[in-house]
């Protein structure tokens, strides 16, 4: 805990002479870029290190610059942003608004190329993005959107969870093109760069992705909120389509001969069909627990009256004794 907020605290405010370095890096690093654009060789292998290098500390010069105004400093202060550093259910449920942004816009942009393209295959691939929105938004929908109670809120991340699993067999039915289209081959990619510098960034996003998914998933089965559980077991979901996503990738931009093609006719389909149901089985599973739990705490009606009696015995009792002591 000490140790997680000095690092909060030095990212908050860090010395100034490292926020200079970082400045004199990005101006080098991006006039670097620059000069690769007017001499024509931007688009070069070679440059895509230069470019991304740029990137990194453009963005960190400008917070760097953010934290010597005391931007973060200030905002630290904020209830809300206390509210996201001191609460891992927080912090889970902004990733997951992140996530449902970024698929979002995915779905735009790919329903837009598709159709410039004429390409079945990006169309697959938005139809999958839709029903990857889909889980996350019916947590948001149904136990964090509207007003209610305090007493409901065990109730709403219930059915927010019940919900969950309805989206995710969805989910597991909507990924099955996605398979079939890989195992007929007609899955294609443009790459702005090459192949291999591409397939190697996205083995490393996904690796990581995949391992945060799985230590998530673990930690939030410990805590009590179901719609909490509900959002991880989205998060690994998706991670596992991407990382059969990954192995189709590999196989088929890095074979080298008849064997690695044999491979991945045997390989995909059997990966696929895995992954297909384990997302299947967690759907099922949340269904038919987040039924279970519903009907045990919610109460029906004859309870709801057995427990009424007492109380109209209490007031009756409480009436009578009244009486007697006016008499």
């Amino acid at each position: 805990m000490k140790n997680r907020d000095g690092l909060i605290k030095f990212l908050i405010k860090p010395p100034i002479w490292l926020c200079a370095i970082i400045w004199v890096l990005g101006a080098v690093s991006l006039g670097g870029t620059i000069t690769l654009y007017y001499l024509g060789l931007w688009l070069e292998l070679w440059a895509v290190p230069v470019h991304i290098v740029a990137l990194v500390f453009f963005i960190l010069s400008i917070y760097a610059l953010l934290t010597v105004i005391g931007v973060p400093e200030r905002a630290k202060e904020r209830p809300r942003v206390k509210q996201f550093f001191s609460s891992y259910n927080t912090r889970a449920f902004v990733y997951a608004a992140g996530s449902i942004l970024f698929n979002g816009c995915y779905v735009v942009f790919g329903i837009i190329i598709a159709n410039l393209e004429h390409s079945p295959w990006l169309g697959v691939l938005v139809g999958y993005h839709i029903f990857l929105v889909l889980p996350r938004a019916v947590i948001f929908v149904t136990a964090k959107i509207g007003k209610g109670a305090e007493a409901h809120t065990q109730d709403r991340q219930l059915r927010a969870y019940e919900y969950c699993g309805i989206a995710l067999i969805l989910l597991a039915i909507a990924v099955i093109p996605v398979i079939r289209m890989t195992m007929e081959d007609k899955n294609s990619y443009n790459y702005f760069i090459s192949a291999i510098v591409y397939v190697n960034a996205i083995a490393l996003y996904t690796f990581v992705k995949f391992g945060i998914a799985v230590y998530n998933f673990k930690k939030a089965h410990r805590q009590d909120d179901m719609s909490l559980i509900a959002v991880k077991n989205v998060s690994l979901a998706d991670a596992l389509i991407s990382v059969f996503t990954l192995q189709v990738m590999m196989i088929k931009e890095l074979e080298v001969g008849d064997t690695v093609s044999s491979l991945g006719s045997t390989l995909n389909p059997a990966f696929g069909a895995a992954v297909v149901i384990i997302i299947l089985s967690i759907g099922l599973y949340m269904l038919i627990n987040g039924y279970k739990k519903l009907r045990s705490v919610s109460p029906s009606d004859a309870d709801i009256s057995v427990a009424a009696e007492p109380c109209e015995e209490t007031d009756n009792s409480e009436t009578e004794s009244s009486a007697d002591e006016n008499t």
